[in-house]
C-alpha cells in the first residue's frame, strides 16, 4: 500500500500551496493580520515556504526519493513528480486511483511482495509511523527495491487511517550490495567448509575475538555455549604446543610478518586434531598492532599421512637392514664350505658335510626370495592357488620338514598332535605347507635355546583348527595390531639374534584367507610365549585325495637322458647346471649369449633348451621365437630360466612360445619332472 503527498512536494497534514487560501488573522501581539498592513509578512512567509519546499524537493531528488499521498475516503492518490519518476508513471495532474483494476500502485508491486504491501494498510490502522520495504516492477521491466516510511496524517472517527503519506527511496543499490555480500559470505563459508578451514579476527585493543561458524566446528564447540577468548582457546591447545605457538605468533606480530604455525588441540569430545594456523596483523599509524586475523585449517589427515610415511620409511630401512643381514648370513657358511672343499686332502665325510651346508643355506636364501616374491604377488592380486583335495596331515608333514633344521639348531622340543581321523580339505598343498612352516620357523626363531614348540590339530564342526604354541619371547600388547602387517616386525624381536624380516606372518595371513580361513595370534605378554591359530574349512570325507609327491621322490625317480642346451650369460650358473645334468647322464651344450645359443641349437638339435631371458646380443625371447620358426625347432621343449617371476613376465614368455617358465634358483627335481614331459 502507499500514501500520497501533494504534488507540490509538501507532506504536512492539511498544508497546501494555494496562494488563495485564507490567512489567519493577527493576534493581539501584533503578528500578521489579513489587512493590507500585513502583506510584507505574508510575502515573507510565502517565500520561506517556497524555499522550504524547494529544499525538500532537492533532497528528494538527491536521495532518489519520491512521495505520494493516499486518501482512502476519496479513493484518490496524489503523486509527487519524484514519486512518479520512481515508479515510471506519467499521470495527468499526478492523480491516481486507489483500489480496483486501475490502481497503478498495486499493479506496480512485485508479485512476491504484493501481499506484504497490502498488509501495510492494516498496520496503518495501528501505527502512526512505520518503516516499509518492498520491490516494484516499472513499466520498462526494471525491478527496483524501495525503502522508506509511511506516515498517517488523518484518521476517521473510528480511528482508521484515512490519509497516509509515503516517503520512499530507491534502495536497489543497497539491496544488491547486501545480496552480493551475502553471496560472498556464502562462498566464503563454502570455501572454508570445503577446505576444513575457519576464520578468526582478534581486536588486540580490547581482546575481543570473533570466530566464523567453521572455526567453532573445527574446535568442536557450540556458538551458543563457548566464548572464544585467549584463555578459553589456550586451554584447548595441547600443552606441548601452546608455548611454541604463542611465541612464534608474538615474534611474527612484533616483526610485522605474517605468521604460520601448526599445533594440536584437544576437543571436548576427546579427539586430538592438528590445526594449521595462518594470519597477520594490522597496525595503527604508530606501528602498534591493533588486530590480527587469519584462517585455521584442519590438517590432521595430512599429519597422520606424514607420520605413516615416516613409519613406513623406518620400516623399510629396518627391513633392508634385516634383509641384508639375512642374505649375508648364508653367504658366510657357503664361502667357508667352498674353501674347505678346495683344500687338498679334505676327507670325503667333510666334503659331504660341506655339500649339506651349501644346500641348506642356498635353500634358506631361495625361501627368503620366494617369500618376497609371494608377498608382492599377493598384494597385487597375481598369486594363484592350485587347489586340490589334500590331507591336512600332508601339509603339516611338509611344513615340519621345512622348519626342522631351524628347530634342531635351537635344540627345541617339538611335539605334534594329530586327530585319529584324517582331516581333508581343498587346498594348495605347497602354499599350506608354506603357511605352517612360516609359523613354525617363527616359533623357532623367537624361542630361546632348548624351548618347547607344540603343534596341535583338531576338528571343530566343519573346520580344521591348527594351533602352534611356543615358550618364546612372547608379544607385547602394543605390538599385537602390527603382527600380520608386512615388515611389521615387533619391537621385542628387533634385538633377537634370529629376528626375521616381518614377511612370513603377513604372507601366511594372505594365504590362509585365500583358502577361506582365518589366522590369529595371542600372547600373555613379553617373555610368556605365543600361540598362533589357523582355521580352515574342511571338505566332505569322501573327497578323493591327491598323492603327495615330494621333491626327493621326483629327484630319485628314473628318467631318460636328453640332449640339452643351456644358454645363460652368467657363466657360473650355466656351467654348474651343465655339470649337474651331465652327472645325471644327459648330453649338454652351453652358450653364453643369444647368438651362440642359436648356432648350437641349429647344429646340436637339442630336445630340451634352457634359456635365460636377459642375454646379450639376442635375448631369450627372440632366441625362443627364432628356434620355433625353424623347421627343426618344432619338436624342442623350450624352458625359460629367469630371475623374473611376476605374472606379466610369465605372460611375456608364454607369448614368445616358451613351454615352461621357471624362476631361479630352480630345483633339480623340478627340471627332471619337466624333462619327463618333453615330447
Amino acid at each position: 500500500m502507499g500514501d500520497a503527498k501533494p504534488s507540490t512536494g509538501r507532506f504536512d497534514a492539511g498544508m497546501t500551496t494555494d496562494s488563495s487560501a485564507p490567512i489567519p488573522a493577527a493576534d493581539a501581539a501584533g503578528t500578521a493580520t489579513a489587512d493590507r498592513s500585513g502583506l510584507p509578512d505574508r510575502r515573507r512567509a510565502d517565500d520561506l515556504l517556497r524555499a522550504g519546499e524547494a529544499r525538500f524537493r532537492a533532497a528528494l531528488i538527491a536521495g532518489r526519493m519520491g512521495s505520494w499521498e493516499t486518501d482512502h475516503l476519496t479513493r484518490l492518490r496524489q503523486w509527487s513528480e519524484e514519486g512518479m519518476a520512481l515508479f515510471g508513471l506519467a499521470l495527468p495532474g499526478g492523480v491516481g486511483q486507489v483500489g480496483g483494476p486501475d490502481d497503478e500502485y498495486i499493479a506496480a508491486i512485485h508479485p512476491d511482495d504484493r501481499q506484504l504491501a497490502l498488509g501495510y494498510r492494516e498496520l496503518a490502522h495501528r501505527e502512526d509511523s512505520f518503516a516499509v520495504e518492498y520491490r516494484i516492477v516499472r513499466p520498462d521491466g526494471m525491478t527496483l527495491w524501495l525503502s522508506g516510511r509511511v506516515l498517517v496524517v488523518e484518521r476517521d472517527d473510528e480511528g482508521h487511517a484515512r490519509r497516509v503519506v509515503s516517503i520512499m527511496a530507491d534502495a536497489t543499490e543497497r539491496k544488491l550490495a547486501e545480496e552480493q555480500l551475502r553471496t560472498e559470505r556464502a562462498r566464503l563459508g563454502l570455501a572454508l567448509g570445503a577446505g576444513q578451514m575457519g576464520a578468526y579476527d582478534t581486536n588486540m585493543r580490547d581482546g575481543t575475538l570473533w570466530w566464523s561458524p567453521q572455526t567453532y566446528a573445527l574446535f568442536g564447540v557450540s556458538e551458543d555455549s563457548f566464548v572464544p577468548t585467549s584463555e578459553s582457546v589456550g586451554a584447548m591447545v595441547h600443552p606441548d604446543d601452546l608455548e611454541g605457538f604463542m611465541r612464534q605468533r608474538a615474534d611474527a606480530i612484533a616483526g610485522h610478518r605474517p605468521f604460520a604455525h601448526e599445533f594440536r588441540i584437544r576437543r571436548p569430545d576427546g579427539a586430538e586434531i592438528w590445526l594449521d594456523h595462518r594470519g597477520q596483523a594490522e597496525y595503527d599509524i604508530d606501528g602498534r598492532p591493533v588486530r590480527n586475523f587469519g584462517v585455521t585449517m584442519d590438517v590432521t589427515a595430512r599429519k597422520r599421512a606424514e607420520e605413516a610415511l615416516r613409519d613406513a620409511e623406518r620400516k623399510k630401512d629396518d627391513f633392508i637392514a634385516i634383509l641384508a643381514h639375512e642374505l649375508r648370513n648364508p653367504l658366510a657358511p657357503i664361502r667357508n664350505a667352498v674353501h674347505l672343499m678346495r683344500r687338498p686332502g679334505t676327507p670325503e665325510a667333510t666334503r659331504s658335510w660341506c655339500h649339506d651346508v651349501i644346500d641348506r643355506q642356498v635353500s634358506q636364501m631361495a625361501r627368503l626370495l620366494e617369500d618376497l616374491l609371494d608377498v608382492s604377488r599377493l598384494s597385487s592380486g597375481q598369486l594363484q592357488l592350485r587347489c586340490e583335495p589334500i590331507a591336512l596331515a600332508t601339509a603339516i608333514d611338509r611344513a615340519v620338514e621345512i622348519a626342522q633344521p631351524l628347530i634342531d639348531a635351537g635344540r627345541h622340543a617339538l611335539t605334534i598332535t594329530l586327530p585319529s581321523q584324517p582331516l581333508n580339505l581343498d587346498g594348495d598343498l605347497t602354499r599350506l605347507a608354506q603357511v605352517f612352516s612360516n609359523i613354525l620357523i617363527n616359533a623357532a626363531k623367537y624361542t630361546p635355546p632348548n624351548g618347547r614348540i607344540a603343534l596341535v590339530v583338531e576338528r571343530v564342526a566343519d573346520t580344521a583348527v591348527v594351533r602352534v604354541t611356543d615358550s618364546g619371547i612372547g608379544i607385547a600388547m602394543q605390538d599385537m595390531p602390527r603382527l600380520f602387517k608386512i615388515f611389521g616386525q615387533v619391537e621385542s624381536a628387533r634385538s633377537h639374534s634370529q629376528g626375521g624380516q616381518g614377511i612370513g606372518l603377513s604372507l601366511a595371513k594372505g594365504l590362509v584367507e585365500m583358502h577361506g580361513g582365518t589366522i590369529a595370534g595371542r600372547s600373555d605378554g613379553a617373555g610368556r610365549g605365543s600361540e598362533f591359530e589357523v582355521r580352515l574349512p574342511l571338505t566332505p570325507e569322501s573327497a578323493p585325495l591327491a598323492d603327495a609327491v615330494t621333491a626327493d621322490d621326483a629327484e630319485l625317480a628314473p628318467t631318460d637322458t636328453y640332449r640339452i642346451l643351456i644358454a645363460d650369460d652368467l657363466r657360473d650358473a650355466a656351467d654348474s647346471l651343465a655339470r649337474l645334468l651331465q652327472a645325471m647322464g644327459h648330453t649338454v651344450a652351453v652358450a653364453y649369449d643369444g647368438e651362440q645359443a642359436l648356432r648350437l641349437a641349429r647344429d646340436m638339435r637339442p630336445e630340451i633348451v634352457l634359456l635365460d631371458l636377459g642375454m646379450p646380443k639376442v635375448d631369450g625371447y627372440d632366441v625362443c621365437r627364432l628356434i620355433l620358426s625353424q623347421p627343426w625347432g618344432g619338436t624342442m621343449t623350450l624352458i625359460a630360466q629367469t630371475g623374473w617371476g611376476h605374472q606379466h613376465d610369465r605372460n611375456r614368455s608364454r607369448e614368445a612360445g616358451f613351454h615352461h617358465h621357471l624362476v631361479k634358483p630352480v630345483q633339480p627335481a623340478t627340471l627332471v619332472a619337466l624333462f619327463r614331459r618333453a615330447p
